[in-house]
């Protein structure tokens, strides 16, 4: 018994360092780089938007499939006006997952993220054209089409560094923006207590608004009857606001909620 279950220890071992091998000769001698200019002609012809990759991409295949993107931006549509962009991006996928067809995200990292998001007059804003496609299609059909994976959601952390968001919305006339904006997660997954981490300047005009912002707490999840929980919820804030100067602020607590459809029941609301 001992002999055959070596034996099979060993043969495991051999297809993983083959397999290792394989994915160490096509990351050495595969330039994902040459197809940029495919990427942005696509992209271009899809959107109306200019995409510039000015950054290389680098690929992973192992332990992990990932790519890691640098400096990118992407325009507005029909304009040279930058939308959003990053200095770099990291996605990873989990490698075993795969090969029964799940698509299970392992790592999400952005490093100096930003994006302006406007919202005009008439009620539309700049991520509409990028919002389309078929909203009541039923997800099942999505997942099955073709015989795609499925997606899983299973994210081993999610990490945002020195982010920057505004919004201007022009019937207001108001414009909010975040800034500094880092975020840090665990493991994110149904039924997994996610610790997350986020910190922010807030700063609007319309009311005035400048706040040091910074939010502690344990996040769960049930999709399937679409139930979240918080735990240990922190939250703290510095600034001005409603106009009051050198304003402190803080919250702690516990948050349960239930949505349905577009509506959110909070079933336990506690703050100290």
């Amino acid at each position: 018994m001992n002999k055959v279950l070596k034996s099979v220890l060993i043969a495991l071992a051999g297809v993983v360092a083959i397999a290792a091998g394989v994915a160490a000769y096509v990351a050495a001698t595969f330039d994902p780089n040459q197809y940029k200019p495919r990427l942005v002609e696509a992209v271009k012809e899809k959107t109306g938007r200019t995409l510039k990759l000015d950054g290389d991409i680098r690929l992973s295949f192992f332990p992990t499939i990932g790519a890691t993107l640098g400096k990118a931006s992407l325009s507005e549509a029909g304009s040279e006006r930058e939308f959003a962009g990053f200095d770099e991006l990291r996605v990873a996928l989990k490698l075993l997952p795969l090969l029964s067809k799940e698509v299970v995200v392992d790592t999400v990292a952005v490093r100096n993220l930003r994006a302006r998001i406007v919202k005009a007059k008439d009620g539309r804003s700049n991520l509409d054209d990028l919002a389309g496609g078929d909203k009541k299609a039923p997800a099942s059909a999505a997942k099955d089409a073709g015989g795609a994976p499925a997606l899983k959601i299973d994210i081993a952390g999610v990490s945002v560094e020195n982010a920057a968001v505004s919004f201007v919305d022009e019937a207001a006339g108001a414009t909010y923006a975040l800034s500094a904006l880092n975020l840090k997660t665990g493991r994110i997954a149904p039924g997994v207590p996610a610790r997350i981490e986020l910190a922010a300047r807030l700063q609007g005009d319309k009311p005035k608004v400048d706040l040091e912002t910074a939010l502690k707490t344990t996040l769960s999840f049930d999709l399937e009857h679409q139930h979240y929980a918080l735990a240990g919820f922190e939250f703290s804030a510095k600034g001005l606001a409603a106009g009051i100067a050198n304003l402190a602020a803080s919250a702690k607590g516990e948050g349960d909620a239930q949505m349905a459809g577009n509506e959110i029941a909070l079933t336990k609301l506690e703050l100290k």
